[in-house]
């Protein structure tokens, strides 16, 4: 019985030492914890700090290369250094001086084209436009239009002369010696920034923002050749009239302006006014296929 005792006794205060032992553990094990968390820290720090350095070895290497390279060419400029390491919208006159005798593309480097800046292009005279139908030659020459482009613009155009039909054209029906008549107007202030807005969104989908630039504002521009060709400055009316010329059918034109008319035999490729060749790009064959009359046999005359 005693020696139970004795063993029962032994286990409850093993118990309680184990338990004691334990609870005294517990901190040691808790700050054991927080010293491996700081240990990982430092560690992504060390590792952060590595990744650092490398890039500035790096940055630092890649510019002792390029002061090497510009070591070896004396006759590139700090300016034109600077342009070719920066934003090129930055870079002075002189700098893009220095680049083009650089890269041999002076103003006269070729035989057939001059170098010019897009300054100076944007206030060339030249002809944009050709009939208010299509962009020019020297157009397509001058801005590199490729043929997609250049069918985007014919489209541009052929909405603004649709706009103008709709707007500004009064047809009246034949009778009589007439078989054709047109009258054309000026239109109102509204419409004309509408055809011109709806111009401009056209031709910049079709080229794109700088090459639209270049060929849109100022007098020389784009929009100015078509308003001056789609519709006259005062309201004229075309009148085509059946005639008979020693004995031979023949018709004539006349143009009303005010209080002035003008009238000439119709002839090809005589158009008496340049609004007739905008809305009839195919010239008097057009009209005569629209109004369905025949043209006369000294149509082709000189």
């Amino acid at each position: 019985m005693n020696k139970l005792l004795l063993v029962f006794v032994a286990l409850c205060a093993g118990a309680i030492g184990f338990s004691q032992l334990r609870r005294a553990a517990e901190p040691i094990r808790a700050a054991g914890d927080a010293k491996e968390q700081q240990w990982e820290l430092a560690a992504n720090e060390v590792a952060k700090t590595r990744e650092s350095v490398a890039a500035l070895k790096g940055e630092v290497s890649n510019k002792r290369n390029r002061l090497r390279a510009a070591g070896r060419h004396p006759e590139i400029s700090p300016a034109l250094l600077q342009l070719l390491e920066t934003d090129f919208a930055k870079g002075d006159a002189a700098a893009w001086a220095e680049l083009r005798r650089q890269l041999d593309i002076g103003w006269d480097s070729s035989p057939d084209y001059v170098l010019v800046s897009k300054r100076v292009l944007k206030g060339l005279k030249y002809q944009r436009l050709l009939s208010a139908v299509r962009p020019s030659d020297m157009a397509c020459d001058i801005l590199a239009l490729s043929p997609g482009e250049q069918s985007g613009i014919r489209s541009a155009l052929e909405q603004a002369r649709q706009a103008v039909w709709q707007t500004a054209v009064v047809r009246t029906d034949p009778g009589g010696d007439i078989v054709a008549q047109y009258t054309v107007q000026p239109p109102d202030q509204d419409i004309q920034q509408s055809v011109s807005n709806n111009f401009a969104a056209g031709l910049m989908g079709a080229v794109g923002p700088e090459r639209a630039d270049l060929l849109l504002p100022g007098v020389p521009g784009a929009w100015s050749e078509l308003k001056s060709g789609l519709w006259p400055q005062e309201t004229q009316t075309m009148t085509i009239r059946q005639t008979v010329v020693d004995g031979v059918p023949d018709l004539v034109w006349e143009l009303t302006r005010g209080d002035g008319v003008s009238t000439e035999p119709v002839r090809y490729g005589h158009l008496p006014s340049g609004w007739l060749g905008a809305l009839f790009p195919g010239g008097w064959q057009a009209l005569a296929q629209r109004e369905g009359f025949q043209l006369p046999p000294s149509f082709y005359a000189r």
